[in-house]
């Protein structure tokens, strides 16, 4: 059989359809993980976001977090006494692993996030707490490492 012009395009259409729905098929499967539900709802108040960061920002002492063998030790500075906050932890490869607690800090103005609640590997810390009424936020990556 021999092939003329007609039959080249038939084939090279053919092939042209074959690549687009395989492009097609695979970007349908692939992952679309949001890191946030409320995507929509958290952009009207980021505002307030960058002005409680600026204020924690301006802080003469802000509050530090470390690692030891029982889990994360966050510590307050004396000054600061907050209302009310909270502590998110977020694993940005797994939704799973991410931590939300409400800020309870003990006489010393320490909080502790236990050991068996973290996984090994990197945290982006959101710090949220009120003082006065003025609202402060801390945003940081931590490390956790089992020990």
């Amino acid at each position: 059989m021999k092939l003329n012009w007609g039959h080249y395009i038939a084939i090279a259409l053919g092939c042209f359809m074959i690549f687009i729905l395989t492009l097609l098929f695979s970007a349908n499967d692939s992952g679309h993980a949001m890191v946030t539900e409320d995507y929509y709802e958290k952009e009207l108040t980021f505002q307030n976001e960058i002005d409680a960061e600026k204020r924690a920002n301006a802080l003469a002492e802000k509050p530090v977090i470390n690692s030891q063998a029982n889990g994360m030790v966050l510590t307050f500075p004396v000054e600061i006494v907050p209302n009310e906050g909270s502590l998110f932890l977020m694993r940005n490869n797994n939704e799973l692993d991410d931590i939300r607690m409400p800020l309870k800090l003990d006489g010393k103005n320490k909080m502790l996030i236990p050991a068996n609640k973290l996984k090994d590997g990197e945290y982006e810390l959101f710090l949220k707490w009120k003082n006065e009424n003025k609202e402060y936020l801390v945003k940081k990556t931590v490390q956790w490492i089992s020990q």
